[in-house]
């Protein structure tokens, strides 16, 4: 058979003002539609199947600067587009780019948690076809439809019998056939193999690894257990062989990008334990972030097989440091355990702390006191200096399509319009709902995560101005710091080691147990060093990051556009929080 076919996938760019975010910084895909195209890269009738990724892009530009497409449709013309819709933020992206494809008589396919909540958006926005749910097995039987003697081909009759998509018929009319059944076995799937994403401008910051999928929490914030359900991973033997795949690569940073790395913790303790000895045996350097819950602070035998792995950094969704906001998201634990448990994990890893500023209250919640922003302010500073975090991420609440959140937010008419916050405003940066009922200003709530982040990475105004690029931190750690922090961190540790022996008979009697006293102290002062250096230089990096996307934000003249909305509009519920509070 002659190979026609030519299949492209697209991760769309992110906003502007979103590219300066200091995680837009971090170059690395997203998983899933890289996924969904490694299991058609080998179709027999298939000349190239092939990704971009918009936001890590070194290929033909257009006047704006963007991918040009026209150029990448006239180099080798696609008959399908894939694209990718799990960020809200990059939908108009998304939209018209399909659009464009659409114009060049190519057949557009969306999947991804925004387009798998609002179908009839996508369809009626240059998609043709909406994958919902998982679309590895649905994009095999789609093409079977779609392609008719080596042509694509839109065949709206046959694509009734595709299960778990969505589509508008010949007359118009929209088209949803039944929920197709969760994939049982990821170990059938083809591997995911990044190296079908093409024009790359950057090597990838780290090499996403997608064990898992689902959840088995259920935050009312969150849509992966909407779209995937409960947990279920891929053998931890599948896992390895991508880990080794990339580290003969050349790549050293690994990223695992299950919501919650230690769902299954018996599992991702032999994971961690045959890396760990893979990286020993071939002499690999190899650094691992994943994503867990403070539980795996309950698991000794988890945390040492993880320090052996060579995971370096744990991203914590922590949300909130007040526990009425937690019981609001069903977090399903509180602040004490939380700082008791960053307390123990800081003692392994590094620690990066997700949180949502101002979660929005329950209406007729009896419950909940009225907080002021200030008192929540305050709430996180303590949180940050008692629970040994390193680095923060600070945003807030979005009311993401799908998610139980935004239902109930709609319900309680609280959703702001989208011709003032349109999807490319749903990154954490901009408010997207009336915090009135809460009895909180819209833009006192607005400003206040990137003031906190701001003091975090910029210090306060003194610093900023005397201590400009944090040259006086460098200069101190560089110079009489060293000494200073090495002795004081040393002594430290060697006396809380030494309390910890039975007595100080055992340790004079005992060579090993007296080389322990010495030797310990010092493997621990120098990680408290290791670690003081890291931070200071994330913090330099991150502060010229948070620099640049606060300037994009004030350009954006965001808070006039919110001031105009509320002064003309008023909101009953936050008249009678406020005649309560009188």
């Amino acid at each position: 058979m002659t190979k026609e076919l030519t299949i492209i996938g697209i991760i769309p760019q992110y906003p502007k003002h979103s590219q300066h975010n200091i995680y837009a910084k971090i170059k690395m895909p997203p998983v899933g539609i890289i996924s969904v195209i490694s299991q058609i890269d080998r179709r027999a009738d298939c000349k190239e199947v092939y990704a971009i990724d918009e936001n890590n892009y070194n290929g033909p530009q257009d006047s704006l600067g963007l991918p040009d497409h026209s150029f990448l449709q006239a180099r080798q013309p696609a008959q399908f587009a894939l694209f990718y819709g799990g960020m809200s933020n990059s939908i108009p992206r998304l939209f018209t780019v399909a659009r464009q494809y659409r114009g060049f008589g190519a057949i557009t396919i969306a999947g991804g948690s925004h387009v798998d909540a609002l179908p009839q958006e996508a369809l009626q926005s240059g998609i043709d076809i909406v994958a919902h749910g998982e679309g590895e097995e649905t994009i095999k039987e789609l093409l079977t439809v779609l392609v008719v003697n080596g042509s694509a081909v839109m065949n709206r009759p046959g694509l009734a019998n595709v299960r778990g998509i969505s589509f508008l018929d010949e007359t118009g009319a929209y088209v949803s056939t039944h929920a197709r059944e969760p994939i049982a076995d990821l170990d059938a799937l083809a591997e995911t193999d990044l190296t079908l994403v093409k024009f790359l401008k950057k090597r990838w910051s780290a090499v996403p690894i997608n064990r898992g999928r689902g959840c088995n929490w259920n935050c009312e914030f969150c849509v992966v257990n909407k779209q995937y359900g409960r947990y279920k991973a891929a053998s931890v033997e599948t896992a390895l062989r991508q880990v080794i795949k990339y580290a003969d690569l050349g790549y050293r940073q690994f990223f695992f990008t299950d919501d919650n790395f230690a769902q299954n913790p018996a599992e991702a303790t032999r994971l961690c334990r045959l890396i760990g000895d893979y990286k020993r045996k071939f002499s690999k350097k190899i650094d691992i972030i994943v994503q867990v819950r403070s539980e795996a602070a309950e698991n000794d035998e988890l945390l040492d097989a993880m320090h052996w792995a060579g995971v370096t950094t744990l991203a914590i969704g922590y949300e909130s440091p007040i526990n009425e906001e937690l019981r609001a998201m069903r977090k399903g634990v509180t602040v004490e355990k939380l700082i008791a448990r960053s307390k123990k994990l800081s003692g392994y890893f590094y620690l990066h702390g997700m949180f949502i500023f101002g979660y929005p209250a329950r209406r007729n919640s009896q419950e909940t006191p009225f907080i002021t922003i200030e008192q929540r302010a305050k709430y996180f500073k303590k949180f940050f200096k008692s629970s040994g975090i390193d680095t923060i991420q600070l945003l807030n609440a979005v009311p993401l399509p799908g998610s139980e959140l935004r239902k109930r937010l709609a319900q309680e008419g609280r959703l702001l319009p989208l011709s003032l916050a349109g999807w490319d405003k749903y990154d954490g940066l901009f408010l997207c709902y009336d915090p009135r009922p809460d009895g909180l200003d819209a833009c006192d709530l607005q400003n206040m995560p990137k003031i906190l982040m701001k003091k975090k990475y910029l210090g306060d105004f003194i610093s900023r101005k005397l201590n400009y690029g944090n040259w006086l931190n460098w200069t101190y750690m560089a110079t009489i710091g060293f000494p200073i922090q090495f002795v004081l961190s040393y002594l430290r540790w060697f006396i809380r080691n030494l309390l910890e022996k039975h007595s100080s008979q055992a340790v004079l009697h005992s060579g090993g147990q007296m080389q322990t006293i010495f030797t310990v102290p010092l493997f621990n002062t120098w990680r408290d060093i290791k670690r003081r250096w890291r931070n200071l230089f994330i913090k330099t990096y991150a502060g010229a990051t948070t620099k640049k996307w606060l300037k994009e934000y004030r350009a954006s003249d965001y808070n006039r556009k919110l001031q105009g909305l509320f002064s003309r509009k008023k909101s009953p519920a936050a008249n009678n929080l406020a005649n309560l509070n009188n």
